[in-house]
């Protein structure tokens, strides 16, 4: 069966390359501005003014400036700042005719406001380093999150179903390429007689470990190494960042699933909610995973909910959403990281 595949964009990577705010540029640069070098060019809006020049290179000598140079103004001329390197930069700005000095970001300046040039450069200057360093920090995030997607998408290749969940999650944290931090406590969270009920093969392994971990209290979260690459960690539920952990899938309300729409004829009178959940899962070749944590703040159960429903022609969402129903249950549609749908099945009330 082929099925439409959704693309997947990591919101919880946002930043993720760095962990926290973009420090202050300010706060990089000991004693403040004190590092920024600039050289200043001024060209004439027009021939060049004498008397005009030499009044205000004489302000501006002392104003801090490495160097000043009012020159005649030329057809390329530009406002700009440009970076030298190590901290140095150029600065160009117009004298116009009726003697003010007018600089990049169009702020106008007097002669008697010649103190005033070198501060507001050196703003502008800080503004275009922040600017920077957050382009900087947008690509290494985009690489990062095309790194980790690639990970994450990788399908289970075995089967689950019936399985301890030790042995799942063993066998799952042995496929991965990047390094992944395991806590001594996670193995006294395993019960020996814990299965996975579901068959997770062919679902994305990012998707997969979080739904394998949600079950027993733990999660996983990316995480910059040590080497400055990428790793993952596993950390218990109450430890856990939620804006960084992994989800079980992602909210995917547009995705579709055709066969939904298709009917036949069901007799499901009297059948265990879990039968016929598990019947429908196999009609529909669709993942079907449950939030038992929530099911188990509620007390649900679905092999103990017994369906009634008149026989007769349904089609596969109705029929769906009225077992879903009496069981106190529903259903949200969501993708893994391979943009690959399934079905979230929890509660319909909260369990908090």
């Amino acid at each position: 069966m082929i099925r439409k595949v959704y693309p997947v964009f990591l919101f919880f990577l946002s930043g993720i390359a760095l962990w926290g705010e973009w420090p202050p540029l300010l706060a990089q640069r000991p004693g403040g501005n004190s590092k920024i070098s600039i050289r200043l060019e001024i060209f004439c809006d027009g021939q060049l003014q004498p008397m005009e020049a030499q009044q205000w290179g004489r302000e501006l000598s002392g104003a801090g400036f490495q160097s000043v140079q009012v020159r005649a103004g030329a057809s390329a001329d530009a406002l700009d700042i440009q970076p030298l390197g190590a901290g140095f930069y150029s600065a160009s700005g117009m004298l116009t005719k009726n003697n003010q000095l007018l600089l990049t970001g169009g702020r106008r300046f007097s002669l008697s406001e010649s103190r005033q040039v070198k501060p507001y450069l050196e703003e502008k200057i800080l503004e275009l380093e922040q600017a920077e360093a957050e382009e900087k920090e947008e690509k290494a995030a985009e690489g990062t999150q095309d790194v980790l997607l690639r990970e994450l998408s990788v399908p289970v290749g075995f089967q689950t179903k019936g399985m301890p969940r030790k042995l799942v999650l063993k066998q799952m944290l042995q496929t991965f390429r990047l390094p992944i931090r395991v806590p001594s406590s996670l193995k006294k969270a395993f019960d020996e007689e814990d299965l996975v009920e579901e068959e997770l093969k062919g679902v994305a392994r990012g998707t997969a470990l979080a739904y394998v971990l949600r079950y027993i209290g733990y999660c996983v979260q990316p995480e910059n190494a040590d080497d400055g690459g990428l790793s993952l960690r596993i950390v218990s539920a109450p430890n856990a960042d939620a804006k960084k952990m992994i989800p079980i899938g992602y909210a995917a309300p547009r995705a579709t699933v055709d066969e939904l729409s298709e009917s036949f004829e069901a007799n499901v009178d009297g059948a265990s909610a879990k039968r016929v959940l598990d019947s429908l899962q196999d009609r529909l070749d669709v993942p079907f995973l449950y939030d038992y944590n929530s099911m188990a703040g509620l007390g649900i159960e679905p092999s103990d909910v017994v369906i009634h429903q008149k026989p007769g022609k349904f089609t596969y969402n109705r029929l769906l959403n009225a077992v879903l129903f009496q069981a106190q249950l529903q259903r949200e549609t969501r993708v893994d990281e391979a943009g690959n749908v399934f079905f979230w099945i929890t509660t319909m009330k909260s369990a908090d």
